[in-house]
């Protein structure tokens, strides 16, 4: 396989060659599908073709994890990989500390297609976002009938639309909310992830980790709430629990994905 991946010094957990991809994520180089999980009618594509095309298309991997599970095997089970364009910098893309990726996220086991969809990646805190299918666009390939000109087209939509998107992040800078719709806005965001949220949470999710995030403008205010509706770290009041982590990829992609929906729709006054 072609080498796939580049040095990222600034980001945690980068992965720096083959050898690394394959300790976060095995399943990508799934030789075969998972015996007993797939019909009869199921194709098996590797995530590594997907990968040596998204290459040639100017694209590189630089960062995976998978999903650790008891009921599915390592080697097959599903796993999302990020990957940068060589043409989509931080420069280029305009939007501060930001820059756009793309998440590639398949599994082995007959239980998805793949999927291809568009992300953002915060450099001051390694925070990873997933945009919105309506501004980035999202590629569902199915393993019956692939076609490699997908993976192309999804690949050049995505590059179009990042310039989109980066007027869409400069435009939420320049919106600056009121205390009201500050609240508002971290109360609407734990429902994303938290049944009845009391204000225990809602006032950990207004919690700022740096200077950096001091402000009121929306871009700021949703990146408060993206870190720590994602990373936890502060106790349920209701639980008495600490709030942990999202581990979880699909919970993972379906939180930041609602959460910049959310975002939009506070751009809209």
């Amino acid at each position: 396989m072609k080498k796939l991946l580049m040095k990222l010094t600034e980001i945690n957990n980068m992965i720096k060659n083959e050898e690394l991809l394959r300790q976060y994520a095995p399943a990508a180089f799934a030789t075969t599908p998972e015996e007993g999980r797939v019909s009869d009618r199921y194709s098996f594509l590797p995530t590594t073709d997907i990968l040596e095309i998204l290459q040639d298309e100017g694209w590189t991997a630089w960062s995976a994890q998978q999903v650790k599970s008891r009921t599915w095997s390592k080697d097959h089970a599903k796993h999302i990989i990020r990957l940068r364009h060589e043409d989509l910098n931080m420069e280029s893309f305009g939007a501060g500390d930001s820059f756009p990726e793309m998440l590639l996220m398949n599994a082995h086991n007959g239980l998805g297609s793949y999927d291809l969809m568009g992300g953002i990646f915060r450099m001051v805190c390694s925070n990873g976002m997933v945009v919105s299918e309506s501004d980035f666009g999202k590629i569902h390939i199915r393993h019956i009938g692939f076609e490699a000109k997908q993976v192309v087209e999804a690949s050049k939509a995505l590059i179009l639309n990042a310039s989109k998107v980066s007027e869409k992040i400069n435009s939420w800078q320049s919106i600056e909310l009121s205390p009201r719709s500050k609240k508002d806005f971290f109360a609407d965001a734990a429902k994303i992830r938290f049944d009845n949220p009391d204000a225990s949470i809602v006032q950990s999710l207004g919690t700022i980790r740096r200077p950096g995030d001091v402000g009121d403008d929306l871009w700021r205010v949703f990146n408060v709430a993206q870190e720590n509706l994602i990373r936890g770290g502060f106790r349920n009041g209701t639980t008495k629990r600490m709030v942990r982590p999202i581990s979880n990829i699909q919970k993972d992609v379906k939180f930041n994905a609602e959460l910049w929906d959310l975002a939009s729709t506070y751009s809209k006054g």
